[in-house]
């Protein structure tokens, strides 16, 4: 997983800014309001149909891939948003064959519902693994996987008011091969999926609390990007918040900072097995920069 594992790891920061212009004066810049208006595109797990501005850049950095860095995003036009999933591409060199491993997301907007409207997006995400690799081996969970991964799905924004927002997503992954087992040699429970089709669905609620701070909840079967990725038929459910500790700042490493603080809940169906963390202190921390 892009959080906890070394291989498949695995968000946002930003300001809005609008320019109001008249015969006698300078131009004025809309307050900074952080996280009551940055664009987050999987706060806890979640799939909203946002994408980033043209040239907009957000950079990820979970504690446990360091010193490798995480993964990043960047707007390539207004309606395209695409991943850089810089773990696997430079953690690749370090394990066989040596060679970086493929792995790209990108997001489509196919309606923007601008403030009020409902926003819909389309996304895609193809990893490929040159060899069998573990990318959870715990004590009561190992899942193992090869070959590609490849996951499509329709993305729906919903806001209730100005800080409420639902979303919803469905789609499908297809999975060259994955195997899921409880890690018991003695009394093994598990299974192994071989080029197998298996649906996705999730949804997950953010309320723009305040411009430091955001809440957070998603649930969802399946597929998942950030937490435990490109694991279908996984069960789980996050929560947690996001803060933006020094948005007022007038120094720009500081004022695009933000983190993540999650919780969650797993569980595989096919182990009969999973795992939990409660509390949600451990995060990971972005910046975002950029955009016209």
């Amino acid at each position: 997983m892009r959080f906890l594992a070394v291989l498949a790891l695995p968000l946002v920061a930003g300001s809005a800014s609008a320019d109001s212009v008249t015969a006698t004066s300078e131009p004025v810049v809309a307050p900074d309001r952080g996280l009551q208006t940055d664009t987050l595109l999987h706060p806890m797990d979640g799939f909203t149909a946002y994408t980033l501005k043209q040239g907009e850049f957000v950079y990820n950095q979970s504690p446990l891939t360091l010193p490798l860095p995480s993964w990043a995003w960047v707007g390539i036009t207004d309606w395209l948003t695409a991943e850089i999933d810089l773990l696997p591409l430079i953690g690749g060199f370090f394990i066989e064959p040596h060679l970086p491993v493929p792995s790209g997301n990108f997001r489509f907007r196919l309606r923007d519902g601008g403030t009020n409207g409902v926003s819909v997006a389309f996304e895609t995400m193809l990893q490929y693994l040159y060899v069998k690799s573990n990318q959870e081996d715990g004590p009561e969970l190992r899942v193992t996987r090869e070959g590609a991964s490849w996951f499509n799905r329709i993305n729906v924004s919903i806001p209730f008011t100005e800080k409420l927002r639902v979303h919803v997503s469905a789609g499908a992954t297809f999975a060259e091969s994955i195997e899921v087992t409880n890690n018991d040699p003695m009394n093994e429970i598990g299974e192994h999926h071989v080029n197998a089709i298996s649906p996705d669905a999730s949804i997950s609620v953010d309320y723009r609390w305040r411009p430091r701070m955001s809440l957070h909840a998603s649930a969802s079967y399946g597929t998942t990007f950030v937490y435990s990725d490109n694991q279908p038929r996984k069960i789980q459910a996050v929560w947690g918040y996001r803060v933006a500790p020094f948005y007022r700042s007038k120094t720009s490493v500081l004022r695009t900072m933000r983190a993540e603080f999650p919780a969650f809940i797993q569980y595989h169906p096919e182990s009969k097995t999973g795992w939990s963390w409660y509390i949600p202190i451990i995060p990971y921390v972005y910046w975002q920069w950029g955009g016209r």
